[in-house]
């Protein structure tokens, strides 16, 4: 085996500033790192608010309660903001109505550097939010915007921890941490004036995912950022250490009453082309080309879907970013297929980016980077009893030219959330390859074993141990890695150990690179 080994072990203490929690001057709660977190209520709508940005002006706000009260992160931790901030939520049967005032003493000042989907918000002015719908103080929705009107929006699992706010847009949406790749269906409206700017948020019930409760307790946070000022402020107070994904930390939406969402959602699409050669005065004409596809999206229960695809067509996806790779690494590219986005995080196993023991990129890609088409497959995902499920079916076509044989790839994801940030869950995975080009015995397997355990307030031991099975290898099959951290708002600790054999082959994975140890 060749080894390369390194020691890895951040140590970081932080001083406190004047107005860290204790000062004199007015803070929040002393219990604002306990369990007592503050508690914002949803009233119904009488009518739906004009959907314009005018929060002040429309009267449909005018019974929501406002939730006001935010407190410094930075640069003065604990003290209050220094421009006020409220939000108003209201509701219909199928529409969740957010309307923030974002009050500003010298609204000439607002700093607005980005006008971009999903475009990174902390650089500028912008307010977000976050919903933990199952109210399991891991996982959610975040939705954000700016003075411009951008839409920003992502889901969040194990509180966002791998792949998240940091690091550039090439790397994040992974699907582990922060899956800022993935788009939900939702508007967002700004208006600007002398008071500051405000917003009105609509977002549609069947974009979320929540139990069946008829009376609905989720998790919230409002998170506001002032550039000019380099304050970022929160309604529920969070230490300097952690962002708005800490969602065990999150304040509670209450009020909310329900009726179980109904989400069946079918997209065809069909494509025509025919050409025409003309060789002197003598035409050659192609019958004409047709092909027809469709997906369909179907909420068996309001917190488990069905996804289904035929002949899938990704001719809008984005595309990516280009990467220059000046080493021996293998680049990493992230999902951006939305047929494998939604509930993302759910299947991540592994160190995003660095070793993914299912990474959805393999489905549809040859080897070399050839379209490899979909004939078709289904995704069931969700939450059952308290179980996070993920499975995965999907059969792709032989490509005779590149002869890359026809696979079908299943997935197996289970994923049990245990309390204090802590979760035991498996994996497993496999490909088989059949057709003219296919080898004998081609295929590749994958079990995986997962979890963490959350020690305290700061305290937190992670890992996986995996193994694979390859048809002919000779070499040890089996990856490993146990993180351990304390992160709090003076100290952060972190080491850990991974080590990844010769012959591991996470085939529907990704490995920037094999055959190591690492401390």
């Amino acid at each position: 085996m060749r080894n390369r080994y390194f020691v890895h072990v951040l140590i970081l203490s932080l001083a406190p500033s004047g107005g860290v929690w204790g000062a004199a001057a007015r803070q929040a709660p002393n219990d604002a790192m306990g369990p007592d977190r503050p508690i914002a209520r949803a009233v119904k709508a009488a009518e739906p608010p004009t959907m314009d940005g005018d929060v002040l002006g429309d009267p449909a706000w005018r019974d929501a309660p406002r939730i006001t009260g935010f407190w410094q992160t930075t640069p003065d931790e604990g003290r209050p903001a220094t421009e006020e901030t409220e939000v108003r939520v209201l509701y219909s049967a199928g529409v969740l109505y957010i309307g923030v005032v974002c009050y500003d003493s010298d609204p000439s000042q607002i700093i607005v550097s980005d006008s971009r989907r999903d475009a990174s918000l902390d650089e500028m002015d912008s307010f977000r939010l976050v919903l933990d719908t199952y109210r399991d103080r891991q996982n959610g929705f975040l939705f954000g915007t700016n003075p411009a009107g951008v839409e920003y929006d992502a889901q969040a699992s194990n509180e966002g921890q791998g792949g998240g706010f940091g690091g550039g847009r090439a790397q994040r949406g992974a699907g582990g941490g922060l899956n800022v790749n993935w788009d939900g269906s939702w508007t967002v409206n700004v208006q600007t004036g002398a008071f500051g700017w405000s917003a009105e948020f609509a977002i549609p019930f069947r974009t979320l995912r929540f139990n069946r409760d008829e009376a609905q307790v989720w998790g919230v946070n409002f998170e506001r950022t002032i550039r000019r000022k380099r304050e970022t402020a929160y309604w529920a107070p969070l230490p300097r250490q952690y962002d708005l994904p800490r969602v065990s930390l999150a304040g509670s939406l209450e009020g909310l009453e329900l009726p179980a969402p109904r989400n069946l959602q079918f997209m065809p699409y069909a494509l025509v082309q025919g050409a025409r050669d003309v060789e002197g005065i003598a035409y050659q004409t192609s019958g004409p080309d047709v092909d027809v596809g469709a997906d369909l999206k179907y909420s068996i229960t309001p917190s488990l879907t069905l996804d289904a695809t035929y002949n899938t067509d990704f001719a809008q996806v984005e595309v990516d970013e280009q990467q220059i790779n000046l080493d021996r690494f293998n680049l990493f590219f992230p999902e951006k297929r939305p047929f494998f986005l939604e509930n993302a995080g759910t299947f991540a196993v592994g160190q995003p980016g660095q070793v993914e023991l299912f990474f959805s990129r393999r489905i549809g890609i040859g080897p070399d980077g050839e379209a490899v088409p979909i004939i078709g497959g289904a995704r069931v995902s969700g939450d059952v009893a308290g179980m996070k499920v993920g499975v995965l079916d999907m059969q792709t076509e032989q490509v005779g030219a590149a002869g890359i044989p026809a696979n079908n790839f299943g997935v197996v994801r289970l994923k049990r959330e245990l309390p204090n940030r802590s979760f035991v869950g498996g994996l497993f995975t496999n490909r088989q390859g059949f057709g003219d080009y296919a080898a004998d015995d081609d295929y590749n397997r994958l079990v995986a074993v997962d979890g963490q355990l959350g020690i305290g307030r700061y305290g937190q031991l992670s890992g996986f141990a995996s193994h694979s099975f390859t048809p002919g290898a000779t070499d040890p099959e089996y990856a490993v890695r146990f993180e351990a951290g304390y992160d709090s708002e003076r100290w952060r600790l972190q080491t850990g150990y991974s080590e990844i054999a010769d012959g591991f082959n996470p085939e529907m994975g990704f490995l920037e690179r094999s055959a190591y140890r690492a401390f």
